[in-house]
């Protein structure tokens, strides 16, 4: 056994490979039944004990002959790392013959398909390529490729699947060459630098759980994990050192308690909004197409439909994201009858085409929320400034936990001295996002007339508290010097809204 150590931004704690051994061949006779022993590794619907593999009944080869080709089906032996497999349907004719493992995985018996979408299976990995030659009918199987052993813990998460990215290609149309029984992969056509394992039913990783991805044999640079949950969370961690992955062996990768998933459709760090609870910001502002019902996200932060707002209707084909209290269940309504709006509907409530496209996932701030954020939380003062983005104005946030990028200042609200003092280029965003901050628009106000103000000027995003009088609710208002927690006169009128979730 020889052991490689390996770092995934400080998390991947190790990688081993496990060296496997070959089987021995026995004679047998023609084409019409065969007689096959595999590699020590991992496999197809087969129950691993330590490193030994099993054949199951009713898995599926397909074998060419001088003549043709045949599928046939295994009955295991004893042991079960034997098999005798028989004809099911064609005919190979004789020898010299050439077997795929699984039956599927060549269509012409020259290459080979690695598909993009493998399966999860309890302790094992499902239909793991390999392939033989022989000139009679004893098949001593050998492996096609390597295997990444993914080794998750995490409380309260469960894995519904697994996207390996690669700098190169790692399914689609591969040759193969038999090379004396060490047989290596050419990349020839039609593949995709991503693989995914998908889990028919969520896997806990509570008490730890590994996940089985076979690939193609190869040294890894800036390979990346990304990791969904059964609630729509993702965490993606990127290997800083390359991952050497070696046919017929495993490359074992421990990630553990300091994985964090956040939401599908979310951006920046973790904001507190009470003593006891933090939240994830959506990626950008709620947006709603009528002709379509559909909901989603702004693309980026600072994205804001602007006065197209006034087009809203039943029937409008635009996108609108200034919508009047409470509208979650009616999101065109533009009525100055504040009876209108007697019932809260959380946006939040609906499927977000960009955010898990899930019923009932996000939620809107609470007046108290909105207050613990801005004013309670630690160092509040000092982590909110007004600014600009892409030449948008609004407002920035830093997370609870902030560090500023090297090429990027930032002046607070209460240090301040001048109108929408930061101002920050795509690039220098993207390094604050990444570090945490958030962004909201100055995206302005529609009227009952449908008329749009204060853009660029101005924010307005509701809260989901009334005040004490009826047609009163909380909003946050900022402008190019200030942010604070006011109350909005007019439920009807169209005010921004963002979206987060709750880190449970």
């Amino acid at each position: 056994m020889r052991k490689v150590l390996v770092s995934l931004v400080s998390l991947i704690t190790l990688v081993s490979l496990v060296s496997l051994t070959s089987c021995k061949k026995e004679e047998n006779g023609n084409g019409t039944q065969f007689r096959a022993t595999m590699e020590d590794c991992t496999s197809t619907k087969t129950e691993l004990d330590g490193t030994a593999l099993n054949w199951v009944a009713g898995d599926l080869i397909k074998v060419y002959g001088n003549t043709g080709s045949g599928i046939y089906t295994a009955t295991p032996q004893t042991p079960a790392t034997v098999a005798i497999f028989n004809n099911v349907s064609g005919e190979t004719g004789d020898a010299p013959f050439r077997a795929y493992y699984p039956s599927t995985l060549t269509s012409n018996g020259v290459n080979i398909t690695l598909p993009a979408t493998q399966a999860y299976v309890e302790g094992s990995i499902n239909e793991f390529p390999m392939y033989a030659e022989s000139n009679d009918n004893q098949l001593a199987f050998k492996n096609l490729c390597g295997v990444l052993k993914l080794h998750l813990t995490k409380a309260n998460t469960n894995i519904s699947s697994i996207t390996i990215t690669a700098a190169s290609e790692i399914n689609g149309t591969f040759s193969v060459d038999y090379n004396g029984g060490d047989p290596e992969l050419e990349y020839s056509a039609n593949g995709t630098n991503t693989t995914t394992l998908t889990c028919t039913t969520a896997q806990s990783i509570a008490e730890g759980k590994d996940f089985y991805i076979y690939l193609p044999e190869g040294n890894y640079s800036g390979l990346q994990i990304e990791m969904t949950t059964d609630d729509n969370r993702y965490c993606i961690k990127t290997a800083n050192t390359a991952i050497n992955v070696t046919r017929s062996q495993y490359t074992l990768i421990t990630l553990g308690s300091t994985l964090e998933f956040r939401p599908v459709g979310s951006k920046g760090g973790l904001f507190s909004v009470s003593a006891t609870q933090q939240v994830w910001f959506s990626q950008g502002n709620l947006q709603y197409q009528a002709s379509t019902d559909t909901w989603r996200f702004a693309e980026h932060q600072y994205d804001m439909i602007g006065a197209a707002n006034s087009n809203i209707s039943a029937t409008y084909s635009g996108w609108i994201d200034l919508f009047g209290w409470g509208t979650g269940s009616n999101p065109t309504l533009a009525s100055n009858n504040y009876a209108d709006y007697n019932i809260f509907g959380d946006w939040g409530t609906n499927t977000i085409s960009n955010g898990g496209n899930q019923t009932c996932q996000w939620h809107s701030l609470s007046y108290n929320e909105w207050n613990y954020l801005i004013n309670t939380r630690i160092d509040a003062n000092s982590k909110l400034g007004t600014g600009s983005v892409n030449g948008v104005h609004g407002i920035i946030l830093l997370p609870d936990h902030w560090s500023l990028p090297d090429n990027c200042s930032f002046n607070p609200c209460s240090t301040s001295s001048t109108e929408w003092s930061n101002s920050y280029t795509i690039s220098q965003w993207a390094d604050m996002e990444s570090n945490g901050a958030i962004f909201l628009p100055a995206a302005g106000y529609r009227n009952y007339n449908l008329s749009i103000a204060d853009i660029g000027y101005a924010g307005r995003y509701w809260s989901s508290t009334l005040m004490d009088a009826i047609d009163y609710a909380h909003q946050l208002y900022f402008n190019s010097s200030e942010a604070h927690i006011s109350y909005a006169q007019y439920l009807g009128v169209g005010r921004s809204v963002r979206l987060v979730r709750d880190n449970n």
